[in-house]
């Protein structure tokens, strides 16, 4: 089987930009945010994300956690804090170091976290 059969998956990447913003006063300060429309599309790639996460309990809600890792092929512009959406099911992920395997393929950390709040 070879890399790119592997890559069943598709991808857009979004790469992290920072803003300058005037909170008032004459303070200036940094606000982080993504584009609208993605820096890299349709990107061929590999989910190996398990359907089980870690919940933990927040003041308000759970809050749950799900890791899991992102092959892409060699030369893709992906970086740390990137949101990375699955183009199938429409879910976004958020992008550790990504680490280069020998000029061959890229493996990035990617995970998950979103509030679980019950019915009342």
């Amino acid at each position: 089987m070879s890399f790119e059969n592997l890559l069943d998956h598709k991808c857009a990447i979004y790469h992290m930009k920072k803003d300058g913003k005037n909170l008032g006063y004459g303070i200036a300060g940094e606000a982080f945010s993504y584009p609208v429309e993605p820096d890299v599309t349709d990107v061929p790639c590999h989910f190996n994300v398990s359907d089980t996460g870690t919940m933990e309990q927040t003041e308000d809600a759970n809050e749950y956690i799900v890791v899991g890792k992102l092959n892409l092929p060699y030369g893709t512009d992906v970086r740390v804090n990137d949101k990375i959406i699955d183009l199938g099911s429409g879910i976004s992920y958020y992008a550790e170091i990504p680490r280069n395997i020998r000029d061959h393929h890229i493996i990035v950390q990617i995970q998950r976290k979103g509030k679980v709040k019950g019915a009342m």
